[in-house]
C-alpha cells in the first residue's frame, strides 16, 4: 500500500502571511490538526499545527513591554515539515510519522502538493484491515539506513 492510496486530495492550504487566528479557525472548521502553509507559487513552506498556533497566540509569561504584533503563520509554523512522495510505502510513512511525532504530512510530487496523509487517513486503513502493525513493524525492520537517510533529508 502506498501513500497515494490513503492521502486526502485536494488539500486545503493557507498562505504564510495569514494571521494565526485565521489558521486556527480553519483547523477548527474542518476538524484538522494541521494545514500546509503554501506560497502563491504553490511551494509548501511549512505546516501550521495546533501546537504552533497555540504557541503563536500566547504571550510568554513575564513578557514586559508592548504586546507583540498579530502573529502570522510565517512567524509560527514548522518550516521543515516531514514530506513524502505518492509512491512511498505507507508503512514507511507511518513509521516515520510516529518516529517524528507528526500527525499530518504533505505528499509532494514534482515539487507540487498533491495530497496529505494524516493519522486519521491511516486509521481508516487500519479499520479496513488494509494496514496492520505487523506491516509497519516489518517495514521498519527492513528499511535500509540509506532509505531512512533519503526520506530523512525531506524532513
Amino acid at each position: 500500500m502506498l501513500a497515494r492510496d490513503v492521502m486526502s486530495s485536494p488539500v486545503i492550504t493557507i498562505r504564510p502571511e495569514s494571521p494565526v487566528h485565521a489558521a486556527a479557525a480553519l483547523l477548527l472548521s474542518h476538524g484538522f490538526t494541521a494545514v500546509p502553509v503554501v506560497t502563491a507559487d504553490g511551494l509548501v513552506v511549512g505546516m501550521a499545527t495546533e501546537a504552533n498556533l497555540v504557541r503563536g497566540r500566547v504571550v510568554p509569561e513575564g513578557w514586559i513591554g508592548e504586546l507583540p504584533p498579530e502573529p502570522t503563520l510565517a512567524m509560527v509554523t514548522t518550516t521543515t515539515p516531514l514530506t513524502f512522495r505518492p509512491d512511498d510505502d505507507l508503512a514507511d510513512v507511518v513509521s516515520l510519522m510516529l518516529e517524528h511525532n507528526v500527525r499530518s504530512a504533505p505528499i509532494i510530487d514534482d515539487g507540487r502538493l498533491v495530497g496529505i496523509v494524516s493519522r486519521r487517513d491511516v486509521l481508516r486503513s487500519v479499520a479496513r484491515r488494509e494496514l496492520t502493525s505487523e506491516d509497519v513493524w516489518r517495514r521498519r525492520m527492513a528499511m535500509r539506513s540509506d532509505e531512512r537517510a533519503e526520506i530523512g533529508r525531506r524532513i
